[in-house]
């Protein structure tokens, strides 16, 4: 018995933890003021280890840069939970307000006219939900934080005057804490970590000098993530009180990023990005607990998505430019019987400005971004019967984006 309850808490507290997509590119100022559009290959600021590590061949001069872009969050939601055992049910309304700042940095040295080295710091995936204390669906989530660092050194290098190749190596680490009741009011606190490695490839094509295009590959990255689950017990699990050591296998997925950009005149810049990630590679969510081996294993239910972005620069003089941009973003959840209250994650549409300004060798630019994210409706049932908990809520979401980033070239 003991073990069929522990078996059922685990597992409905952490089949919600991969419930959506979670893959952040806030990791480029310049990039946040068109959408992200031409996202490798502008070579305007050092970032291109991050989505096109040979993108650092259009570079002109070595240099680094440092940015900080905070992420507004706020949702407001409602509806109803259920439990099987013991029987309740309540209803209510709750509001989630999240505000994080993710810091970035980035390195390129030219080492002659065909290589150059570069190094990047940043944040490419990432969620974060937290909702009021025993909010009417604290059974399936009370906060939820999960986040992958990359720290990415990269290689280009020019085949040609017009083909150059790029190769970087990702050392990622990955945190995730998870906090949410149990079906019988009892509460469980889990935090785990894992550092994975993967790696990316790119090519930048420049048949003419107005003209440059981009495809770059993403790898996976498989973590097996270990760490600790803190729990009070409920009316059915008092004897599970304590720690526990728990285990579960994760995979940040591959993409795909094609940009192109065309020069218009002297003044104006057009640029376009799609990016394909693979989040259907989740077929199952295996979870371990130590001393019991596997308890489960979860089909997911997740798809592959787009992400299709456009934007313009115009130089308005010699040292200042402007920014425009907008995107549609998929999300991965397939129906509302997947999304549950720790991602509920939706299809978007961005809109976007920013500006640049340059003096001497230094450079500041600033963007900003708000996103129109699409009602979302969740029924999910997380847990096994008879210790399952069923939730209907609905979402109305909307954020903003806003970003500083210095530069300076040597």
């Amino acid at each position: 018995m003991k073990k069929t309850i522990l078996l059922s808490t685990i597992l409905m507290y952490s089949c919600a933890t991969l419930a959506a997509g979670y893959q952040l590119q806030e990791y480029s100022v310049t990039g946040l003021g068109r959408s992200m559009a031409g996202a490798g290959i502008m070579a305007d600021d050092y970032s291109a280890p991050a989505f096109n590590p040979a993108g650092m061949s259009l570079t002109e001069q070595s240099g680094a840069q440092l940015g900080f872009i905070g992420v507004d969050l706020r949702s407001k939601v409602k509806g109803s939970q259920k439990t099987a055992l013991p029987q309740t049910s309540q209803q209510g309304q709750d509001y989630t307000h999240i505000f994080r700042l993710l810091p970035h940095a980035f390195g390129q040295y030219k080492v002659n006219d065909k290589a150059t080295l570069g190094i990047g710091l940043y944040t490419p995936f990432g969620l974060a939900t937290d909702y009021r204390n025993h909010w009417y669906a604290s059974a399936q989530g009370q906060y939820s934080a999960i986040t992958a660092v990359d720290l990415t050194p990269s290689l280009s290098y020019k085949i040609t005057d017009t083909i150059a190749l790029g190769l970087g190596v990702n050392l990622q680490y990955a945190n995730a804490h998870l906090t949410g009741a149990t079906f019988d009011n009892g509460w469980t606190d889990m935090t785990a970590d894992d550092m994975g490695v993967g790696y990316m490839i790119g090519l930048t094509f420049k048949p003419w000098e107005t003209t440059r295009f981009g495809l770059s590959y993403r790898s996976k990255v498989t973590h097996k993530l270990q760490g600790k689950n803190k729990m009070m017990g409920g009316v059915f699990t008092g004897a599970l009180t304590g720690k526990h050591d728990v285990y579960a296998k994760i995979t940040t997925p591959e993409t795909v990023i094609f940009s192109a950009a065309q020069d218009i005149g002297s003044k104006w810049i057009l640029s376009g990005t799609a990016r394909w990630t693979r989040w259907s590679q989740f077929h199952d969510l295996d979870i371990y607990q130590k001393d019991f081996g596997l308890l489960s294993s979860v089909h997911e239910h997740w798809r592959n998505t787009w992400y299709f972005a456009g934007g313009a620069d115009y130089k308005f003089c010699k040292n200042l430019t402007f920014r425009f941009g907008t995107a549609y973003d998929q999300t991965s959840i397939k129906s509302p019987e997947f999304r549950t209250v720790r991602i509920p994650d939706q299809r978007r549409i961005w809109a976007s400005v920013g500006a640049s300004y340059q003096k001497n060798n230094w450079q500041v630019d600033v963007g900003y971004a708000h996103l129109f994210v699409h009602k979302a409706y969740g029924a999910a049932t997380t847990g096994t019967a008879p210790k399952s908990v069923a939730v209907q809520s609905t979402w109305k979401t909307q954020s903003n984006i806003l970003g500083v980033q210095f530069q300076y070239k040597f």
